[in-house]
């Protein structure tokens, strides 16, 4: 399929420039070039877009499709069957779509059901967007989320666990470096470090040997700093991070998933349990406090919501934008994180409007870069050249032909 979208504005390139009197041309799924109005050549399909804004598609890299959002979605899980989980989990990623969320990377499932429901929405069978899964995390028998996890301990059962993973189409792996606040109500403390480093230096070699990354969940210090030594990409939460790890971070070019907003609920919710708001309360200022002292240190950071996990809607990812906002009040480089920095992140072409890139675009009315509330206001949403969303006005499409 090929067309021309014009009369918008952009968000265009590394920078997120606001630029007019532009059109993005698209061709079997990847933009074709970025050229003035003047320039539309004779021929091709024109859409109209009406003066709103085109941006890149927003990016989530961590979610949990299956989850439900509730105050305890474990307690769901085990009220349902993996039948039940898989089909909610295809709920929620036409959800993403309605949000204007083109991208997300799911680290952790029961019983690899991401990695089913990412495989269908390769094939066309089900509607959502790309989603790079990792199915079960790697830990630690008795270590942190034991209800998705394939355990592993020594070096013999991480090398045959990452195998595992990766035999059965995982595009990210997932570790568990540390205990976190919510998943055990015993015998788990945020601070614990869990799979060692030589357990973590052996899961990031074999990964990487095969083409992937690894996402850490990491919250007390030992944990970020073995994940780091390990040769691990990105430290999910980093909640202790400090001068000396950061430092490290970008020695080794790691990158920063800080899930702000999902432990703000686990906090402040009253419905979460009891276990779980206690250990949040615990390390919220903690992790507030890193933020704004790092975000702008020249670590690579990304936006992820943790999507599905207490509290967190399968939307939440505009909420951890909210997030991150309020404690660094920079509009385009939170912007960023769930766009150019996403996709720099995962190592693929998107996340930008350019030459080149894939074609998954968002049009909205209103310019996030004056308030980050214009994201609500989804009117398109295009996937690989496939117009995916339309909410248009009185009834007519929103991008017509010229």
């Amino acid at each position: 399929m090929e067309y021309i979208i014009s009369n918008v504005r952009l968000l265009f390139g590394e920078e997120l420039e606001l630029v007019e009197n532009r059109a993005v041309w698209v061709k079997d799924g990847i933009i074709q070039d970025v050229i003035e109005d003047s320039e539309i050549p004779e021929g091709l399909l024109v859409y109209d877009g009406r003066g709103h804004l085109l941006m890149p598609g927003l990016i989530d890299l961590h979610i949990h499709m299956m989850w439900d959002g509730t105050a305890d979605p474990v307690a769901t899980l085990e009220s349902e069957g993996y039948e039940q989980m898989l089909i909610r989990a295809v709920s929620n990623c036409r959800h993403y779509l309605e949000h204007g969320i083109t991208t997300v990377r799911d680290i952790g499932s029961v019983d690899d059901i991401a990695l089913h429901v990412a495989k269908s929405i390769r094939r066309g069978l089900v509607p959502g967007p790309d989603v790079i899964a990792s199915g079960k995390t790697l830990t630690m028998t008795g270590g942190h989320d034991p209800f998705w996890a394939r355990f592993v301990d020594g070096k013999d059962e991480a090398l045959k666990g990452v195998r595992e993973q990766i035999y059965k189409g995982a595009q990210v792996i997932k570790v568990s470096a540390t205990g976190g606040a919510y998943g055990r109500d015993e015998g788990e403390q945020v601070g614990h470090s869990e799979l060692n480093l030589e357990e973590l230096q052996i899961i990031a070699n074999e990964a990487h040997r095969f083409g992937l990354k690894v996402a850490s969940h990491a919250i007390g210090r030992d944990g970020i700093r073995n994940s780091l030594l390990a040769g691990i990409d990105t430290i999910e939460h980093g909640h202790y991070l400090d001068d000396e790890l950061v430092e490290l971070m970008k020695e080794r070019g790691a990158a920063w998933i800080p899930t702000l907003h999902v432990y703000q609920q686990l906090a402040s919710m009253k419905e979460i349990p009891a276990y779980a708001k206690e250990k949040a309360r615990e390390i919220t200022e903690v992790h507030a406090a890193a933020f704004r002292k790092y975000f702008e240190s020249g670590v690579l950071v990304g936006a992820g919501s943790d999507a599905g996990s207490p509290g967190t809607s399968h939307h939440a990812l505009k909420d951890e934008l909210y997030a991150m906002h309020e404690l660094v009040p920079d509009t385009k480089a939170v912007l960023k994180t769930a766009t150019v920095n996403a996709g720099e992140i995962l190592g693929l072409n998107v996340g930008k409007i350019e030459k080149g890139c894939k074609a998954d675009l968002l049009m909205v009315a209103g310019n996030p870069l004056e308030s980050l509330s214009h994201l609500e206001k989804v009117k398109q949403v295009i996937v690989d050249g496939e117009i995916v969303v339309n909410h248009g006005l009185s009834g007519t499409p929103e991008l017509e032909t010229v």
